[in-house]
């Protein structure tokens, strides 16, 4: 049996996907700093869900802690890796980018190295629609040109004679 490492594992998608890797018999590693962003009981129960069940592993942890993030994968390697943990809310992050800086990037990076430096098999990695902008064609593509902003947020334009 392989480990599976999810990160986010509190969170509503990372929750569910817990489930299913439970479901199918995996051996289930799930990590999350547990943040105030969303209601910490609503992910504690969630957790205590996924304690009840057999073959499930809880650890807080911050992933935007690089030494502890380098301490876990070496401990525990995993053989996959799903990475569903971020820092979430657009509006926030105009008030704390910093944090987001932290969790949606280092983070990131701290589980690529993670990764990288022991044998990971196969990393899954998923992101919001926010990467999309103000994107006004649907369903979005990943083709799509994210460089342009919402009206609201553009500047304005000079006129041009």
């Amino acid at each position: 049996m392989r480990k599976v490492n999810v990160a986010g594992a509190a969170g509503f998608i990372g929750f569910h996907a817990c489930l299913k890797l439970l479901e199918r018999g995996e051996e289930v590693l799930g990590i999350d700093n547990l943040n105030d962003y969303y209601d910490p009981r609503l992910k504690g129960d969630r957790l205590k869900l996924l304690h009840g069940t057999k073959n499930f592993r809880f650890h807080k942890l911050d992933i935007a802690d690089r030494p502890v993030m380098a301490d876990y994968f070496a401990r525990e390697r995993p053989a996959r890796v799903i990475h569903i943990a971020a820092r979430a809310g657009v509006r926030y992050s105009l008030q704390n980018p910093h944090a987001y800086v932290d969790s949606n990037m280092a983070g990131f990076v701290n589980t690529l190295e993670g990764c990288r430096h022991n044998g990971v098999e196969h990393l899954v990695y998923a992101s919001s629609s926010s990467v999309y902008g103000a994107n006004q064609k649907f369903p979005f593509s990943v083709e799509d040109n994210v460089d342009h902003r919402a009206a609201s947020m553009a500047r304005p334009r000079r006129p041009t004679s």
